[in-house]
């Protein structure tokens, strides 16, 4: 999750994508299909970050620079505040991030880690989590008569 705005979340790499004219299927990849990877851009707000990549696309970064800056921002955002918790050698990225092989690519390598893979659809899992625990307080209700 995040703890300042959008950057760091899906939205905000939607706003992004929208920026940049990119679908949002594509930006990932298109982000890894860079022959150097540059410095990312500001990752604590999506406005800084959607100024700063216009100015870099009037000095004549291509697309593909801008959105590869733009998932090491990210990647960088998720590190540091997993920093904050701790993270176990067994990790899975869920929500719609990931599947952002640009994002999920560059958070492994910062954190020189390799994410579990899943089979099930990650951008359900916060919907299933909660569902899951509704139904634990219902029947807990339950259990107590009320």
């Amino acid at each position: 999750m995040n703890d300042k705005c959008a950057a760091g979340t899906g939205r905000g790499m939607e706003v992004f994508a929208d920026l940049l004219n990119v679908s949002i299927e594509d930006v990932g990849d298109m982000s890894l299909d860079v022959d150097e990877e540059p410095e990312p851009v500001s990752s604590t707000c999506v406005v800084f970050a959607k100024s700063e990549a216009s100015s870099l696309l009037r000095e004549g970064w291509s697309t593909k620079r801008v959105l590869a800056a733009y998932c090491s921002a990210m990647a960088h955002r998720v590190v540091s505040l997993l920093e904050r918790i701790g993270v176990e050698k067994d990790f899975a990225i869920t929500g719609g991030i990931a599947k952002n092989s640009g994002v999920v690519t560059r958070l492994e390598k910062e954190l020189d880690l390799v994410a579990l893979k899943s089979k099930y659809d990650t951008q359900i899992a916060g919907a299933l989590g909660a569902a899951l625990f509704a139904k634990a307080l219902v029947e807990k209700q339950r259990q107590k008569g009320g």
